[in-house]
């Protein structure tokens, strides 16, 4: 029975006191026409573990896109990375890639780049 209240005490020590909204970092990248171009969007720091994010291109959603391992930081927070995957053509010249997160405090946030083929 002593085991069982350490375990509950630590499992309560990894647990934020208050909901932590997410913060979001889109790198802005350039790419070659024709060559496989990445672009992650990482999502950091929330509380509670539950989210939902989305690639989207000139406004509708992408599904080329790959989760990293959902992390957890030593003061019970969150952090997760969402990468979409593409091969830019020329016509992508100017696409506007959005990150788009849903959280549970009510966060819908954006988070847009545009893309320039170099």
């Amino acid at each position: 029975q002593h085991s069982q209240v350490k375990s509950a005490l630590f499992q309560l020590s990894l647990s934020p006191l208050f909901p932590a909204a997410p913060r979001i970092i889109v790198p802005q990248r350039s790419g070659t026409k024709f060559t496989i171009t990445s672009f992650p969007c990482h999502v950091w720091g929330f509380y509670p573990r539950d989210i939902a994010i989305t690639w989207l291109r000139d406004g509708r959603v992408r599904t080329e896109s790959t989760y990293s391992p959902l992390q957890r930081n030593p003061d019970g927070t969150f952090n997760l990375t969402l990468t979409y995957t593409f091969t830019p053509m020329d016509w992508d010249r100017g696409s506007i890639l959005t990150c788009r997160v849903s959280h549970s405090l009510g966060c819908w946030c954006r988070h847009g780049v545009s893309w320039d083929r170099r």
